[in-house]
């Protein structure tokens, strides 16, 4: 049986900006990335003492994959063959469950960027403790900042860099870890933060291998991770 008509040409429309918001989020994620890699810290000098230079970068990142998944199928099945005869019900709940939809996306996004607006407050209050050598108050701010926003990798860079200027090495580590299992397994900072902190505990092993995959997630910093291990040889935390 056909459709009501207009019925799939709404749907498809709708279809078509879900796949319009999920590429404009997909562009965002790759022109920051592009972004990254034109301003590398291989083609600057490094800075004086790299755990003396907190994360100033942008904060808010994207999702890596959506987690809204639209069944068009379960949903045309639902009908009954006496619905599709009178374009019943049932067309009424997917046209209310399509407005239902945007209507959720739109209160998400609203609420996201109030969190993140709340966030970046802490965070900057965390970088201003951070220069001034107040290490707990930017952890705790740090911590306040990540009550909001739980996916950003600079947050725990910046307070895992805040734990191992007070020689709480493993703490560090615990929130490098994280970025690197959980939310950017390639994050440079991650990676070296992490290579220093099992440095100063004596775990040569640890240290090696956290080198080698900064390396190997990095292929275009080298000169970027070797400045940071000379200059490793000569600053301590």
């Amino acid at each position: 049986m056909n459709n009501p008509p207009g019925f799939d040409e709404d749907f498809l429309e709708f279809e078509s900006k879900v796949n319009q918001v999920m590429k404009l989020l997909e562009d965002i994620n790759n022109a920051n990335k592009k972004d990254d890699d034109s301003g590398s810290p291989s083609k600057k000098a490094a800075p004086k003492n790299i755990y003396d230079e907190i994360d100033e970068n942008n904060f808010i990142v994207t999702v890596k994959e959506s987690r809204t998944v639209l069944n068009r199928n379960a949903l045309e099945n639902d009908d009954t063959e006496d619905e599709k005869k009178e374009g019943g019900p049932s067309v009424m709940d997917k046209f209310t469950f399509m407005q239902q939809f945007e209507k959720d996306a739109d209160e998400r996004a609203k609420a996201r960027r109030e969190r993140e607006r709340i966030a970046q407050h802490f965070r900057t209050l965390g970088n201003e403790a951070f220069r001034k050598q107040n290490y707990e108050k930017a952890i705790n701010m740090y911590t306040k900042a990540m009550d909001h926003i739980r996916d950003s990798p600079i947050l725990y860079n910046n307070r895992a860099l805040a734990y191992m200027k007070l020689k709480n090495y493993k703490r560090g580590i615990m929130d490098c870890d994280y970025v690197l299992n959980k939310l950017e397994e390639k994050n440079i900072r991650s990676w070296l933060y992490r290579a220093a902190a099992y440095k100063r505990l004596g775990d040569e092993k640890n240290f090696e291998t956290s080198i080698k995959l900064a390396r190997k997630n990095n292929p275009k910093k080298g000169e970027f991770i070797d400045d940071f291990l000379e200059k490793f040889k000569m600053e301590s935390i």
